[in-house]
Order: C-alpha cells, then structure tokens, then sequence
C-alpha cells in the first residue's frame, strides 16, 4: 500500500485523519479540531491507512448525527499545532486498521455506537525541512506492520486495493462507503460477548473489498469460513 520511494525511509505515506471546522472559524480559516479516540488507557489522533476506512467510519458518525467531519490526508492537518496542545504521552496516532466484527459477520458497535477499529498506537516525530515545513516521520517496523496485517485479514490483493483508493475521488469513495455500509449489518459488541466467550475464536477483524463488492472477514490468522446468519 505504500509509495515505493518511500521504501528506506521514515517519512510517513497517504494516512488520513478526521477534521472538523473549529467553532468561531471564518470562512478560508484553516484552524480544525482532530478526531481522539480512547481505547482503555491508550488515548491519541485517530488515523487511518486506509481512505476508505477513513470514509466508512465518517458516514458512520454522519448516520449518528454528528456532523462536520471530513476526510483528509494527514499531510494537510497540522498535528504538529494539535499535539502540542495534548498531554506527552497521548502525542501520538491511533491508527485504524480495518474494523471489529462477530463470529457472525456483523460489524460491532461501542456503548457510543460508533464503529469499533483495531487501533495501532503509533508514536510520531515531527521533522522540518529547511523552508521551515513540518514533515510526519513514523518507524519503518510500522509501515511494515501494515502491510503484514492487510495481507492477513484482506488476502494478497488487498493492499493493492487500499493503495488504488487513496488516489479515488470523494465522490468514489463516498459511494463505496456507502456500498459497503448498505452490506454490513451492525450490531452492539456487548450482545455478542456470550458469543465470543463461548467460540473462542478470538478477534475478529473485517475490511471491505471494492474489487468484490463485500467485506473479508477475518480471524487475525487469515480468513476462514464464516458463520452467516
């Protein structure tokens, strides 16, 4: 999924954020607030390696009533600004790989109904270049981490596919998020706890396919036949 000149170095490639207009900015402002998240003592910027993911998880939200956020490539948001205003040790990215699912190929919901991800606490160092712009470096172990995972829950094909949708459109990549969403049923994940415990088939982790149309679910030991409703 990642830009081969990128391929002995630390720079990050395409990642994508959440941003929001903050309250009293004028038309043309650039001042935005950043999607956090919390997952139990783990806490920082919600990012995605995945635009479509990034998508998904927006339309989401709009279909909860909150409203205003948009997709952006993290080169375009300025995390230096946004960091600087958190404590030390939330300074860093929660990157989303995919989204949780039931061993019955339902996409799982948190207490706040929103869609739950597998999260990657990245940590980041800003870098600036001699013109005085601020660049995103993150560990190449990361970088390659990534891809190992797509190749695990999405099959050999899939990093491909995420590397095609970074260069999509909004409106292609609005309509495959709603096409993929339309595909999914989503439940509560506390409805399924019994389910788990007695499975134990451990986590289970979805991505949406644009090449099929339908989302691969997965253990995260590679996809295996699923129990359908």
């Amino acid at each position: 999924m990642f830009d081969p000149t990128f391929a002995d170095q630390t720079i990050a490639p395409r990642l994508w954020g959440l941003v929001k207009a903050a309250d009293g900015c004028l038309p043309g402002e650039e001042s935005h607030h950043t999607f956090h998240i919390r997952n139990g003592g783990e806490a920082g910027v919600l990012a995605f390696a995945s635009a479509l993911d990034a998508e998904i998880y927006r339309q989401q939200l709009l279909g909860l009533g909150l409203p205003g956020w948009q997709r952006a490539p993290l080169e375009r948001i300025d995390l230096e600004r946004i960091m600087s205003g958190q404590p030390e040790r939330q300074r860093r990215l929660m990157l989303a790989l995919g989204f949780f699912a039931s061993d019955t190929n339902d996409l799982l919901l948190d207490d706040q109904q929103m869609l739950i991800t597998p999260l990657l606490p990245v940590p980041v160092r800003m870098a600036h270049s001699l013109h005085g712009i601020s660049q995103l470096h993150i560990e190449r172990e990361v970088l390659d981490f990534v891809e190992q995972w797509w190749e695990r829950v999405g099959g050999e094909q899939y990093s491909q596919q995420v590397r095609l949708t970074s260069n999509w459109s909004d409106q292609q990549l609005a309509l495959c998020a709603d096409d993929a969403l339309s595909k999914a049923p989503i439940m509560g994940r506390h409805q399924y706890h019994t389910l788990w415990s007695d499975t134990g088939q451990g986590d289970e982790c979805a991505v949406f396919s644009p090449d099929s149309g339908t989302w691969c679910f997965s253990t995260l030991h590679g996809p295996r036949p699923r129990a359908l409703h």
